[in-house]
């Protein structure tokens, strides 16, 4: 029974909390530098990290046209890179299978 209240109270709580704040946690890993760079940048413009972030969704979501089109250049890069680890990968297979051969024999 004492359970189940404190299951009840989590869930108002957590209500409560969405009523209150209704923001979503985000967690990104950023390389150092670039982090540290956002940061200078940020301060220089008296920015936080958050600020700049929700405004950056903010004009993707609100169809930005230049950060569509960088969102479409990253896509074309992300597949290239893709492309190119295949082909490397298929090197590698074709070189495994060679020298495979070579001790069929």
């Amino acid at each position: 029974m004492q359970s189940e209240r404190k299951a009840e109270a989590q869930e108002l709580r957590e209500q409560i909390n969405l009523v209150i704040d209704p923001r979503k946690c985000v967690h990104v890993k950023l390389p150092s530098d670039l982090h540290a760079q956002m940061r200078v940048f940020g301060f220089n413009k008296k920015l936080s990290l958050q600020e700049m972030f929700v405004e950056f969704c903010q004009l993707i979501v609100d169809g930005d046209q230049g950060l569509h089109k960088k969102m479409d250049e990253l896509v074309k890069r992300k597949k290239e890179k893709r492309i190119k680890k295949l082909t490397n990968q298929d090197a590698e297979d074709i070189y495994d299978y060679i020298a495979n051969q070579g001790k069929d024999r």
